[in-house]
């Protein structure tokens, strides 16, 4: 097998955006591996996928409808996780996972695709980057913020102004109090709200964005895009800030 690559899991119908994904990362300067350009002529389907994950550096996984689905996909994934390669979410819509990818990722922060393409893109690469050799640098470009109709009526705190993009330096982060600490009844009422949605997984979800969140507003914002239904969202996030209210 050839050197370490990052290896791209996707469903065939979100091949355009995978081409896209594997044109920025190269760009980047990380290789890609993906089937579609690299299983060669006359070779075994899936034995070479399973050789290209086994040599990968780490594993872009395009979550998507058509990938949430996809019986093949959970294997990659299952393979994957067998010899601890690192997955990199990219989320392509906003849906929430179900079945078996429910636990997959739900300890795993994935970068949303969506509103801004270009940015997602950069911190993807910058991700992998920090996560396999700590190469990744801490400054890159800020878009501008999405407007609450964009994100399903989900409003956001503080918004950067919009035009100009600002470098930003991150500093590295003191440890911090989570938003809301587990095991309160605040804690347990959002837990509640959001299971009402998908299930028992809540707690893990409710758990990583209390910890992930800077703000009570993007704590919101991370638990919103569990809840599909626009109208359900709205009710939702009023709710929880309620009970965030209710912890003050």
């Amino acid at each position: 097998m050839a050197a370490p690559h990052i290896f791209i899991c996707f469903s065939s119908k979100d091949e355009a955006v995978a081409r896209e994904v594997v044109e920025a990362l190269e760009a980047d300067g990380l290789k890609c591996w993906i089937s579609f350009r690299d299983v060669l002529p006359g070779q075994n389907y899936q034995e070479a996928i399973v050789q290209a994950l086994e040599a990968s550096s780490g594993i872009v996984f395009l979550f998507s409808e058509h990938s949430n689905r996809s019986l093949e996909i959970k294997k990659e994934l299952s393979i994957g996780g067998s010899i601890d390669v690192p997955v990199f979410p990219l989320r392509l819509s906003p849906i929430a996972p179900s079945g078996a990818l429910r636990y997959e990722l739900a300890v795993r922060q994935w970068i949303d695709i969506f509103p801004h393409r270009r940015y997602a893109l950069a911190r993807l690469a910058q991700t992998i980057k920090k996560t396999i050799d700590g190469s990744g640098e801490d400054e890159f470009d800020v878009p501008p913020s999405p407007s609450p109709a964009a994100r399903g009526g989900v409003a956001i705190a503080n918004p950067p102004a919009s035009g100009k993009r600002s470098a930003v330096k991150r500093a590295p982060s003191a440890p911090r109090v989570p938003i809301i600490a587990s095991n309160t009844p605040q804690f347990e009422a959002i837990r509640a709200l959001l299971a009402r949605h998908i299930g028992p997984i809540a707690k893990l979800f409710v758990e990583k964005a209390a910890s992930e969140a800077q703000t009570p507003d993007e704590f919101c914002e991370q638990l919103a895009t569990h809840v599909a239904a626009p109208t359900d969202r709205n009710s939702f996030v009023q709710a929880v800030r309620k009970q965030l209210t209710a912890k003050s």
